[in-house]
């Protein structure tokens, strides 16, 4: 039989048992059929390369390369192989949001190799899933990994994998781990630990992540020999990309203060070392947590590159931009509020609305004599003659008309860039500019570093996207912001009020009192600007009040408002208090 015959053989064997898979979790289990890939090339347009399976976790489908089967020798453990790709949809990982936490998790027990994290946790779920399956399902899951074993695949690594599968499944020595020349007492003993951890957390497997990568972080450490392992661990990496594909996931900006806490030695645990033996560790962790999060509000969140980094793992093809909006976003959304309004009274018009007699004490002006003649050629006042009555359109209630709002950060050399530090400046706009679109105004959003660079969205705006891209971007020129950015919304009077806020520092004064290429000076185009937006301004200083008095008395002249904040962390209370301090709103 050739080759294409054994692959349509199969194909044929392993859908005629896709149900009985599927008895193997839940009776009620509803999935799509997998993906059956006749050809190696059919499976690499499903995404699929390196193993003979992997599951999508955005669509919930399985792709099974037979091809691949056929040529591995192990056309005969179709129940296995796809119950084992069930359970990835069902038990570990099963969702996105899951997922992305135990990843999350594994990366906080490797320091410096977070880059290994997707393979840990593929390996991990697939531990939990084939015990489960070979211990109490009955499969024959040990005899999938004899037909894969080849005295090649063998390095200390894979020892250790097959190692375990040997404690947890009360193997010989070497049924699995064939290969002697790997053998220690190290790899039995940390294979040991592993097996005990795989049993002790197959109920509440997420808190074990961590404590996994630990144990397995020794063994991960050389590039080269990681590189190598790698390649030959391949055909087990049916998870890795899981995620591919997938949009934002809510939730994982903030810090998993409980995930710290697992990551756990085991060997020390093993041996009994106390808490006061094991202080060095403590605060190598606390350091570890300083450096990985407690950025933002209450210190409860992870740094954007880690965010970013987590993420990409997550989804590869992610969009570092997309991501970084979302992260921002999602840090805002618990202090946007509704956004203060212009009340104003509703113009009515008088609309026609019946006739009623017209007598001879109503003015002569109002007799519709049209109608009077319609009614009766006779012209009889008080009897035939006829007036139009007339209401009003208007319900006599008062319209929101929220103000809009222009937003300048500076973005000069002395701020942080927002991609790789939590920036407090673009949360406060984020939360004021997101509160603005919320309530129906249109925003308009500026960094700027001068003299240097400056990028400004497309005037006022409704786009929550483009409007959190521009924010989110990062110049480092220049000292301080420009006031010349404020002609172009704002040399003339615009066709609706504005609110103008500017957030900035002492340096801003140094600008205002810099030349300028024409005759009005920064301070005078300050005061127009302020003037012709018809709302309000105000220019929120990182200074202390004393500082720079008489400019600050110079500006509230005009009209500005000045907000002092000492530290940045301040910026998200005048964010949230923005509303109620400026505007009237119901």
């Amino acid at each position: 039989m050739n080759n294409q015959s054994n692959i349509e053989t199969t194909f044929k064997l392993w859908q005629s048992l896709w149900q009985a898979a599927k008895l193997e979790w839940n009776p009620l289990l509803r999935l799509q059929e997998p993906i059956w890939c006749l050809s190696h090339q059919e499976a690499q347009k499903e995404g699929l390369t390196g193993s003979f399976a992997m599951i999508r976790l955005t669509d919930h489908r399985i792709v099974i390369n037979l091809e691949e089967i056929v040529e591995r020798g192990i056309t005969n453990y179709a129940l296995e192989v796809l119950a084992h790709e069930i359970g990835h949809h069902i038990f570990a990982p099963a969702n996105l949001y899951d997922n992305a936490i135990l990843l999350n998790r594994i990366r906080f027990g490797l320091p410096g190799l977070e880059d290994r994290a997707p393979m840990v946790s593929n390996l991990y779920t697939d531990f939990l899933i084939n015990d489960k399956l070979q211990r109490t399902n009955k499969l024959q899951m040990v005899e999938v990994y004899k037909a894969i074993n080849s005295e090649d695949t063998f390095s200390e690594f894979w020892t250790l994998m097959m190692r375990t599968y040997e404690y947890l499944w009360r193997l010989n020595r070497g049924e699995l781990a064939s290969n002697k020349s790997f053998h220690s007492k190290k790899i039995d003993a940390d294979a040991s630990l592993l097996a005990h951890l795989i049993r002790s957390y197959s109920k509440n497997w997420m808190h074990g992540g961590g404590r996994f990568a630990v144990l397995l972080y020794p063994y991960l450490m050389d590039d080269k020999s990681f590189q190598e392992t790698r390649k030959k661990i391949l055909i087990l990496l049916d998870a890795e990309d899981a995620g591919m594909g997938a949009m934002n996931i809510s939730g994982m900006t903030t810090l998993d203060l409980e995930g710290y806490d697992e990551i756990i030695d085991m060997r020390k645990e093993a041996i009994g070392l106390k808490d006061d033996d094991d202080q060095n560790k403590k605060e190598s962790l606390v350091s570890e947590k300083n450096k990985a999060g407690g950025q933002g509000p209450r210190n409860a969140y992870m740094g954007p590159g880690n965010y970013i980094d987590l993420m990409k793992q997550l989804n590869p093809n992610a969009d570092e931009q997309h991501l970084l909006n979302g992260y921002y976003k999602e840090i805002a959304l618990p202090h946007l509020i509704d956004f203060p309004v212009e009340i104003s009274e509703n113009v009515s018009l008088d609309l026609p609305e019946g006739l009623e007699t017209w007598d001879i004490g109503d003015p002569m002006e109002e007799v519709d004599w049209l109608q009077s003649s319609i009614l009766s050629p006779t012209l009889i006042p008080g009897l035939t003659t006829q007036k139009r009555t007339y209401g009003s359109d208007a319900d006599n209630s008062l319209s929101e008309n929220p103000l809009n709002v222009y937003i300048g950060i500076d973005c000069s050399g002395s701020m942080m860039n927002p991609r790789q530090n939590f920036s407090w400046p673009i949360l406060a706009a984020t939360v004021i500019g997101l509160s603005a679109l919320r309530a129906g105004a249109s925003v308009m959003g500026c960094l700027s570093g001068e003299p240097g660079s400056y990028l400004e969205t497309d005037g006022f705006i409704d786009d929550e996207t483009d409007l959190l891209t521009t924010l989110t971007s990062y110049l480092g020129t220049g000292y301080a912001y420009g006031i010349e950015r404020l002609r172009k919304p704002f040399e003339k009077i615009p066709t609706k009020k504005s609110h103008i806020v500017i957030v900035t520092d002492n340096d801003i004064f140094s600008m205002l009192d810099s030349d300028t290429p024409n005759k009005q000076t920064h301070w005078e185009l300050a005061e127009l600007a302020l003037k012709n937006a018809g709302g309000h301004g105000t220019m929120v200083l990182h200074s202390h009040p004393d500082y720079e008095k008489d400019f600050v008395i110079r500006l509230e002249k005009m009209g500005w408002n000045v907000y002092y904040v000492t530290n940045e962390a301040e910026l998200l209370k005048f964010a949230q208090d923005f509303s109620h301090q400026n505007y009237n709103y119901v």
